[in-house]
This record gives structure tokens, sequence and C-alpha cells, in this order.
């Protein structure tokens, strides 16, 4: 029975210091070189490019297991945080690996003595072409070809050894690298940089192919962007057009405008601060409404119909200065100061007193106007000429200022509104593709008589139910109707205050200064139901009561809204043949003056945007055109 006893294996020694490099003779070493050193070199120079072949391979599947290491982390990381930059991050990683490998493969280029080292060492050639290499360098002598007599007369004998010596070493060194099999440095696979890049590329496919969450993000932020740009240019069209209209440094527009410009620029600096955006915007916003004079539109209407019956008093023609133009009205003021002297004093009291009526009117339109033109009734009643015409100089003036600061309120009052609208859309941007809720129906009275009609998105979802109500200043008017029997009905006029609320079957309100949002509803946005007229009239719908000759076309500014109050009724009846008065007349005549009115009174006024949508759905269903 033999038994096996276990040598004891060697213990393995640490690694040393890096083996040197052997230097190139062919750089080192000056004139022609042994034959024997340029063959060695000949069978090396196959070898180094396969040998950088091999680096070159395993430098590549580096750069590899980097970049698609680093696209895991970019695109990982890019799924918990909206970054913008990611595609173009994700682009320049491949190009800056693509760069590193280069770098790392002209680096990688092996010298001959590195060349030399590596055949010894896959090769199993015991150093011996790594030997003759250095040897050829330590020796210069025998690097050089053919000694003869002469060359070897002076060396000793110690000498003469040793450069046989190396030469010997250098045949050897040449017999076994002609050995060595040509594929000795074949590519191949590194294991570690290959299994990261490996299961780098199998954990990358799904984070690129599945949704990312955050390109929702990244899309909203872009439009508030975008969206703040064209806000900007939007608000530099508003502040131009007030510079054009101020008169001088200290108009209100004009300093509106330079604050306009400033809003701008800093929503083009800060696109992407939404909230602070909105901030600066309804800031400005409330300071130009908190500036406004709530009264304002009356006191237009005032003045323009004070304008208009100055200049009829003072030319005695009934339609002069239809319009109410202050210019036109102060020239005919003019003129009548002119013509005071040539009155008699019948004339003249006879003007005090169609002056002194007009009173009323002159202190709803200007205080000033209103003491102006009072003066000027009290004066021509006392039979002084110099002071009426003075007076009535004062109040041509006065008249001319008042219209001017009416104006300059509206045109501010259009730049709120527009600022509203800049606020709105800066907010709509921001929200995305939130679903917005509907527009709650809202009442419209005539003749006691509710109508509502709702729009906006249908869809299936949560339904919800609103209600708006306003309140508004009415006008009463009489109104008859002849019928073929002989009877008619009147009414008295009256002013009064009317609330009324409507209710969507499955839409949310709006109040009357924020837009509301909706849940559910995944729908579509559909048109106007229950359109307000038929595809052909009929002999009922084919007229509207309006009475212009009596009581002027809408917006005329001869209407003076009034205070809310109870009016009275008076009802009664009466035998005999109707007349046609022309009060009716045909809708297609008239619908463009109210759609003018209508759109007039949006621009100008504070009005939710949810109704200014209301309204124009409302005309654009009674077009006739359509």
């Amino acid at each position: 029975m033999r038994v096996r006893i276990p040598l004891p294996l060697p213990a393995r020694e640490p690694a040393g210091p890096a083996p040197v490099v052997p230097g190139d003779p062919w750089a080192l070493l000056p004139g022609p070189l042994d034959p024997t050193l340029r063959a060695i070199r000949s069978e090396l120079l196959p070898h180094r490019r396969r040998l950088w072949l091999r680096r070159i391979v395993r430098r590549t599947w580096i750069a590899l297991a980097l970049v698609v290491g680093a696209e895991l982390v970019l695109w990982a990381f890019a799924r918990l945080v909206p970054l913008e930059f990611a595609p173009v991050l994700g682009l320049t990683i491949p190009v800056a690996g693509l760069i590193g490998l280069l770098a790392a493969v002209i680096v990688a280029r092996p010298s001959l003595g590195e060349t030399a080292l590596a055949v010894d060492a896959e090769g199993r050639l015991g150093d011996r072409v790594s030997s003759a290499l250095e040897l050829a360098i330590a020796y210069p002598a025998a690097a050089r070809p053919g000694v003869d007599d002469d060359a070897t007369a002076g060396m000793t004998g110690e000498d003469h050894e040793a450069e046989e010596f190396v030469r010997r070493q250098r045949r050897d060194a040449l017999g076994a690298i002609r050995l060595v099999r040509p594929n000795l440095f074949r590519p191949r696979l590194s294991r570690a940089p290959g299994a990261v890049a490996l299961i780098a590329s199998l954990a990358l496919a799904p984070v690129l192919l599945l949704p990312n969450p955050q390109d929702a993000v990244i899309a909203a932020n872009q439009e508030v962007r975008e969206e703040a740009e064209r806000q900007a240019e939007r608000i530099d069209e508003v502040a131009r057009e007030l510079e054009s209209k101020g008169d001088s440094t200290d108009d209100p527009r004009k300093q509106l405008a330079e604050e306009l410009r400033e809003l701008a620029r800093q929503l083009r600096e800060q696109p992407a601060e939404l909230n602070d955006n909105l901030a600066r915007v309804a800031a400005t916003e409330n300071r130009v409404r908190a500036e406004l004079d709530p009264a304002n539109e009356q006191r237009g209407a005032a003045q323009t119909s004070l304008n208009r019956s100055l200049s009829r008093t003072a030319t005695g023609q009934s339609d002069a200065n239809p319009n109410g133009d202050p210019e036109q009205t102060r020239e005919d003021l003019d003129k009548l100061a002119g013509e005071l002297d040539g009155m008699t004093d019948a004339e003249r009291r006879e003007l005090a007193r169609q002056l002194a009526e007009l009173g009323s009117t002159a202190a709803q339109a200007d205080g000033a106007a209103a003491t102006a033109l009072g003066n000027a009734a009290q004066s021509l009643a006392q039979g002084d000429t110099d002071g009426a015409r003075e007076a009535l100089g004062r109040l041509g003036e006065a008249l001319e200022g008042a219209g001017e600061r009416v104006t300059t309120n509206r045109d501010l009052a259009e730049a709120a509104a527009r600022l509203q609208d800049v606020k709105r859309e800066l907010a709509n941007s921001g929200q995305g593709q939130q679903g917005q809720g509907q527009q709650g129906q809202q009442g419209q009275g005539q003749q006691g008589q509710g109508q509502g009609q709702g729009q906006g998105q249908q869809g299936q979802g949560q339904q919800g139910q609103g209600q708006g109500q306003g309140q508004g200043q009415g006008q009463g008017q009489g109104q008859g109707q002849g019928q073929g029997q002989g009877q008619g009905q009147g009414q008295g006029q009256g002013q009064g205050q009317g609330q009324g609320q409507g209710q969507g079957a499955s839409g949310g309100g709006s109040s009357a200064r924020s837009l509301g949002q909706g849940q559910g509803g995944n729908g579509q946005a559909g048109l106007p139901t229950g359109a307000n007229r038929a595809s052909e009239l009929g002999e009922d719908l084919s007229s509207v009561f309006a009475p212009f000759d009596r009581l002027g076309r809408p917006g005329d500014p001869s209407y003076v809204a009034g205070t809310g109050g109870d009016g009275q009724t008076q009802q009664g009846s009466g035998q005999g043949q109707g007349q046609n008065n022309g009060a009716f007349v045909p809708y297609q005549d008239v619908f463009s003056d109210f759609e003018r009115y209508a759109q007039t009174s949006l621009d100008r006024g504070y009005v939710p945007n949810s109704v200014k949508d209301f309204v124009r759905d409302y005309f654009s269903s009674l077009d006739p055109s359509e």
C-alpha cells in the first residue's frame, strides 16, 4: 500500500517591482545595426501591432462599460428629477467616451521594448528578446554589423568574450522568436468590463423604454417658459400702445408703459418662475385697477350727453354733434360766446334757461364743467355777457379735460383687462393637461323670465354643479305693443337690480374672479347646446323691439345708469286701431350694433373670462350670417 505524502507548495512570492522596459536600439544608437538586430525588430513589429489591437479591444470594453453605466445613472436619475438637459447629456456621454477611447488608444500604443517583454512573458522565451535589446544598448560595439580584425585588435580578452556572448545571445533570441506563433496576442474578452457593460445594458433597456413620468413635468415647464415669452411680447405691445397715447411724462399711461416694460423684462429673464411672474402681473393689475374710477363710464356717458346737448343748444340744430365730441362742443361754445352781444335780452334769458336745465347732467359729468355751466347761466340771466363769455370758455376747457380723463381711464381699464388675460394665460400654461371645469349656466333675465344656456366640456366622470349670480343696474323703459284687436299693454319706466342663477347638469361653475377646475371629465369640448335660434326664423322671431329713435342705439352714452330701486308698473288697456311705430325691426339689421356694444363692454370692464366666453358664444349663436 502506497501512502502519498503531500508536499508543501512553495509560498507565492509577492510581486516584485515592475520590469524595466528596454529601450529601442534603433532610436538610441546611431549608424547601422547588426543584421540580427534588424531581424529581431522585423519579427517584433507584427507582434507589436497585435499587442496594440489587444489593448484597443480591452480599452473599448472599459469605455463601453463606463458609457453604459453613466447612461444608466443619468436616465435613472432623470426618472426621479425633471432634467431637461438629459437628452443632450445622454448624447454627450457617448461622444465623451469615444474621445476618451481615442486618447487611450493613442497612449496604449506599445513600444518595441514593451512588445519584447510581452513576447517573452506569453511566448515563454525567458527574457531572451528583451535581453537582446538591453545588451545591444549596453554594448554598442556588439550592435554594429560585421566586426573585422582591425576593430578587434585593441580589445582585451574579456571585451572580446563579452561581445561574442552578446552576439550568441542575440542569435539565440532571434531563433526563439521565430518559433513563437503569429497569433500570440489574440484579442480577449475583458470579463469585468464586459460583465459591467452587459448588466448595465440590461438595466438601461427598461429605463429607456418605459414612459418617464418626468416628461410631462418637463413639457409643462417648457410650456410655461414659452408662454412667458409670448406674454412678454404681449405686454410690450400694450406698453407701446399706451406710450403712443400719452402726451406728457406725467401721463399715467406713460408711467404704466414704463412699468409694463420692466414687467416684460422680468418675464424674459425668469420665464420659469411661474409663481413669481403671476404675482408680478397680479400686483401690476391690482395697482392699475385701484387707480381706476368706478364711475368712469357713467361720467363718460354724461359728458357725451352734455356735449351733444350743449352743441345743439349753441347752434340751434337738433342733429348737431351726434357723437358728443368735446372739441366740437368747445368750438360751438366759442362761436356762441361771440354771438352773445348780438342777442336780445329774451334770447339770452332763454339761453340761460336751457343751460340751467343741463345742470344735473353737468354735475354727473364733471364738477368744473358744472360750475362753469352754472356761472354761464347765471351771467346770462343777469345780462353779464362778459362773464357769460368767460364762463363758456372755461366750460369748453373743462369738458375737454374731463373727456381726456375719461379716455385715459378707459385706456388704463383696457390695459388692466389685458393684464388679466396675461395672468390667465400664464396660469393656464402651468396647469398642463389638467381638466377644466365646465362653465356653469348663467341666468339671463328678459321681461321677468330667466333664460339660461350651458356650455363647456362634456365628459364622463364626477358631476359637479355650479352657480353664478350677478348684480347689475337695470333701466326701465316704456313699451307698447299694438295688436289687431286694438289692445295694447304698456310697462312704466323703472330701475332695479336683479339676480340670476343657473345650474349646469354636469359642469362646475365659475366664480367672479377665478376660473374653476373640474374633476374627471374624459370627454371633449362640445358646442353650445340648445341654440337660441332655429334654422329658419319664423314671423315671431324675425324682428326685435329696438326703438332707436327714442332711446338711442346700444352703447349710446346718453343712457345714464341710475341707482337700484323698485320701479313702478302701470298697466292699462285700450281699444283702437294699433299703429306701427317702427320700434320692431328685423334683428339682422341691428345684430351688429348689439354685438359691437357687447364686445366693447367686455374689453373695457372687468368681466370674468368664463363670462366673456359665454357672451361671445351667445352672439355667435345669434349671428344671422352663419
